[in-house]
């Protein structure tokens, strides 16, 4: 898996291409490390080929993981390329995107968590926050 980081945004349409060429490009306040993102992809690509995936796009069901949204309209919402003002892209081969690589872009945070709605407890979190996105997601899985 290659996953990269970029400040500055493509539009809907590029997007579109993009994923028609195997790379997915989202909003990176939808991500909470590449460990995160790969766990999106893999999860999304399973359910395609369990049939249980809730949406015709492995781009959209990507969005869903990282999201951990059962509502497509929600998971566009948070994860669209639209109005981003930074991308993360994951794909199975190498790819470049014309915006200034930055991989910080993908690490995990409370910003990003608020994003997402998730809920953080201060005392149950103590330097645990990235794992808090791995559990959004998961739930995803358990609610199908």
């Amino acid at each position: 898996m290659i996953i990269k980081g970029y400040k500055g945004t493509v539009s809907i349409g590029e997007a579109k291409k993009l994923s028609s060429k195997g790379v997915f490009v989202f909003n990176a306040m939808c991500v909470g490390g590449k460990e995160h993102i790969i766990y999106a992809y893999q999860k999304a690509r399973e359910s395609f080929r369990n049939g249980t995936s809730l949406s015709r796009s492995l781009h959209i069901e990507i969005m869903l993981y990282l999201t951990g949204k059962r509502q497509i309209r929600e998971a566009l919402s948070l994860c669209s390329v639209a109005g981003a003002e930074s991308i993360a892209a994951i794909s199975e081969h190498d790819f470049k995107l014309s915006l200034h690589r930055d991989d910080s872009v993908l690490d995990c945070s409370e910003a990003k968590l608020n994003f997402l709605g998730i809920s953080i407890n201060p005392d149950v979190v103590d330097g645990k926050i990235c794992d808090l996105f791995l559990e959004n997601s998961a739930m995803l899985e358990l609610e199908k």
